[in-house]
């Protein structure tokens, strides 16, 4: 089974080459004018089949100002046809080639498929926060050191959600130092606003009248393997644990959304961003959802009995062992540590300090700054 799925890795990888390096930049100079079109920006994705929450924000803001020719383009790349992958590229490089301002969140082949004229601006927003496990050009899970083409190729601007993040970033993606910039991640505005946190705490309990009352637990664990074949670990272990809480614990399970098909374990049809603001307390292993939680300052606490093996294999940008929260690699301790943590407070100093480091460039205003540079 491992062997068959690497081969049909290997083969797509040889396909997106040649995609990348051949087709695309044949189709991006049969359709670009002689001009760009002053105001045009074109935001686009190839994991979602709507507007994912990373750029959400920003597109809602662009249209609200109202002075922006706003095209999008959202297809979920693994669902569907090869007929209609190919019209969609094919469409979207006829806008590439003439639009001021292209705004992705996530990788997106189409972008570094060409050399690009000067006058078009790429904005990468990035779709998580901090800098936490290695990606990119600095683990070969992500890329394959046989692959040809810069995956990152005509990035112009990258946000990341603090200073420190920047270098990671770059090692990353290979690309210049100014290219990433502390402006913070747009996604995270809301987490700020009072009108949003009242709203997810509502609906949370119109949806589980049977937590009133009761200490809120999210387990939100880490994609692994790859879109092809996602992996879920230590599931079995969270359900024996969670049969030995106490009944003032009410305990929410959310997966990856790549591998909600596979793995359809969710017991809240709440979104990860709509249940953080009732969490009280966040267990996870090695999802960058850590850095979005830290803003409430709550307590968390990582549950990661695979450490040293993950550490080996993918590596980290920080270390593991500082991480703002008691690392426990026992199941047998997971209990215990999940009721200690519940009863420290509502306030985390070590979430403080980890915002601090982390997350300082998310303060609830960088939509209105992004939108500002870009004219909008």
């Amino acid at each position: 089974m491992k062997l068959k799925t690497d081969l049909k890795i290997f083969v797509k990888q040889y396909v997106k080459m040649a995609v990348q390096n051949i087709l695309l930049p044949n189709v991006y100079r049969v359709m670009k004018p002689k001009q760009i079109e002053k105001g045009l920006v074109v935001f686009a994705d190839a994991h979602n089949s709507k507007v994912p929450s990373a750029m959400a924000p920003l597109v809602r803001e662009v249209k609200r100002r109202g002075n922006m020719r706003v095209v999008e383009f959202y297809d979920d790349y693994q669902q569907i046809s090869w007929k209609r992958l190919l019209r969609r590229m094919f469409l979207f490089m006829k806008y590439y080639a003439r639009a001021e301002y292209v705004v992705i969140c996530d990788n997106f082949l189409p972008v570094s498929s060409c050399r690009k004229r000067r006058g078009t601006t790429v904005i990468q927003l990035w779709h998580g926060c901090g800098a936490f496990k290695k990606f990119g050009y600095d683990t070969e899970g992500d890329i394959p050191s046989y692959y040809k083409g810069n995956v990152y190729r005509n990035y112009d601007i990258v946000t990341v959600s603090a200073p420190v993040c920047a270098r990671h970033f770059q090692s990353a993606m290979r690309l210049p130092a100014d290219v990433f910039r502390p402006s913070g991640v747009c996604r995270t505005d809301q987490f700020f606003r009072k009108s949003y946190n009242e709203a997810c705490r509502k609906l949370f309990y119109e949806k589980h009248k049977d937590a009133a009352g009761k200490k809120i637990v999210l387990w939100a664990p880490t994609f692994r393997g790859n879109p092809a074949d996602p992996e879920l670990d230590q599931y079995e272990d969270i359900l024996e644990v969670r049969g030995k809480l106490p009944e003032d614990i009410f305990f929410i399970i959310k997966v990856h959304p790549h591998l909600a098909k596979k793995y359809p374990y969710d017991n809240s049809s709440l979104t990860t961003d709509q249940l953080l603001p009732v969490t009280d307390l966040l267990i996870t292993d090695y999802s960058s959802i850590l850095f979005e939680y830290c803003i409430y300052k709550k307590p968390m606490l990582f549950y990661a009995p695979d450490m040293d093996a993950y550490d080996l294999e993918r590596g980290f940008y920080l270390d593991y062992r500082k991480l703002p929260g008691p690392i426990v690699t026992k199941k047998d301790q997971l209990a215990e540590e999940i009721i200690k943590a519940v009863s420290n407070g509502e306030n985390d100093q070590a979430a403080g300090a980890f915002y601090d480091t982390y997350m300082s460039s998310c303060d609830g205003r960088v939509t209105k700054r992004l939108a500002d540079m870009m004219g909008a």
